[in-house]
């Protein structure tokens, strides 16, 4: 009995340390895992399908707002995975030959083929109204 009774104590204390270990490696970036609906930055802003959201932003942008801004490069960028997948990006075009920058998020469901533009925003500083919060600035 106190052999049965050793053997199971030993289990539970190599299963306690094993535990304590995974944590203590988890806490110093041993592993990292993304959660569901948390931003991650994009690792990749040249991936074609990065740019290509980017593109459409700025002509989706281009439809609603009756502007020409001309598309130049994708900055940087973060997504995020909630039934499908939101962009948000700090995208540089072009106003009348211009460079700024601009932040637009898209929510993307390609197996619905489906692609929204959710927000646009231009980056600069908005001195005539006397804002001090400039984004990326």
């Amino acid at each position: 009995m106190a052999l049965k009774f050793n053997s199971i104590l030993g289990f539970l204390l190599a299963l306690v340390i094993a535990t304590v270990l995974f944590h203590v490696s988890a806490a110093h970036g041993g592993r990292r895992e993304v959660l569901a609906g948390s931003w991650s930055p994009i690792k990749n802003i040249t991936d074609p399908e990065v740019v290509e959201i980017g593109k459409f932003a700025v002509n989706e942008h281009n439809k609603e707002a009756k502007t020409k801004l001309e598309f130049e490069k994708i900055i940087k960028g973060e997504s995020q995975v909630i039934a499908g997948t939101n962009y948000r990006l700090v995208i540089a075009a072009k106003d009348g030959g211009e460079p700024h920058q601009y932040m637009a998020e898209v929510w993307d469901k390609p197996w619905e083929k489906y692609r929204n533009l959710t927000s646009f925003k231009d980056l600069r500083c908005n001195e005539e109204k006397g804002e001090q919060n400039c984004l990326f600035a």
